[in-house]
């Protein structure tokens, strides 16, 4: 689930458990972390989501006669 503050400074710990609805038995609980999100300051992410050139756009233009 989302934690409740979505702009985190410093990571956050948490403990995750299930709980059935029907009875409301638990599971046993566990360690989650939830991480500060990276802003990406070089623009890493978006040139990975960047179409990559076509097939006709790596031929050079041919000038006109």
């Amino acid at each position: 689930p989302p934690y409740q503050h979505l702009e985190l400074a410093e990571p956050v710990e948490v403990e995750v458990f299930l709980q059935r609805l029907t009875d409301s038995v638990c599971s046993e609980s566990f360690r989650f972390t939830y991480l500060p999100k990276d802003h990406d300051p070089y623009g890493i992410e978006a040139k990975r989501r960047k179409k990559p050139p076509g097939y006709m756009e790596h031929l050079a233009a041919l000038p006109a006669a």
